[in-house]
């Protein structure tokens, strides 16, 4: 039930992100996103490069780790994640962060949300 409810939050993300809701994220600044992943997301989201164990938002590790394991890019996930900064599911408030900042975090969490995920694991693995 849980791989379901991950796929769909990711499929939806997806969506949104290719209806251009708030753009490609074509830069940003991964060090700087990593401070402010730290200081706006981690208390609510497991990232296990950040070290952070919060309960109340999606494992991003466990939910885009699937999503590198079909073949999808690391813009592809970087889009989705601007996304749901920007158009979020309760409880997470809109806008957290803004504009470039949220760029620098989309860009962070991109490059290495999941990169621990066992492929081996997942059903739809090619």
């Amino acid at each position: 039930m849980r791989k379901a409810f991950i796929i769909i939050l990711a499929a939806t993300g997806l969506l949104t992100a290719g209806c251009g809701a708030v753009g490609m994220v074509k830069s940003g600044d991964a060090a700087k996103g990593k401070t402010l992943y730290m200081s706006k997301c981690a208390s609510c989201h497991v990232l296990n490069d950040a070290g952070s164990t919060g309960v109340v938002g999606p494992n991003l590790d466990d939910s885009f780790g699937p999503d590198y394991c079909q073949g999808f890019s690391e813009q592809t996930v970087r889009d989705v994640v601007r996304g749901q900064i920007a158009y979020p599911e309760m409880p997470m408030p809109a806008d957290i962060v803004r504009g470039s900042e949220a760029n620098d975090i989309s860009v962070y969490v991109a490059s290495i949300a999941g990169n621990n995920y066992d492929c081996s694991t997942y059903a739809g693995a090619k």
